[in-house]
């Protein structure tokens, strides 16, 4: 299911394989974001979008717009379970190893970020431990 929701909501930008757009678009195969232990950051990013300049695999990417907020694509019911579905997904494609994200790790921060209405930028999201 998460391959499947990867390829509607995500694979415009970052690809079949993962790599991303040069010059637009960060790479998810071998990024600290997508391979940190915590995947809390990585939620965020899904649920409310990131902007701005980031630093991924030592390189600085700074996409033309905000990446769209995932969660708000789906209904209330399926958003836990579908963003868990596609971080599991990047978290296991293209040579990625970091074990699957859980619906209930989703539900967590959805609401403890749910007065969240605008994108994350990376240095709020550094503030969050990447480790559990």
């Amino acid at each position: 299911k998460g391959e499947a929701l990867y390829g509607l909501y995500c694979v415009a930008c970052h690809q079949a394989n993962g790599l991303g757009t040069p010059g637009q678009f960060p790479p998810l195969a071998g990024s600290e974001w997508v391979l940190a232990p915590n995947p809390a950051r990585l939620i965020r990013i899904l649920l409310h979008g990131p902007t701005g300049p980031f630093k991924v695999r030592d390189v600085e990417w700074n996409p033309p717009g905000t990446m769209p907020p995932v969660g708000s694509a789906f209904p209330p019911e399926e958003v836990d379970g579908n963003i868990a579905g596609i971080l599991s997904f990047i978290r296991q494609a293209w040579g990625n190893n970091a074990p699957p994200v859980l619906p209930e790790q989703v539900k967590a921060v959805r609401e403890e970020t749910s007065s969240r209405t605008s994108p994350w930028n990376m240095n709020e999201l550094l503030k969050i431990p990447d480790t559990q």
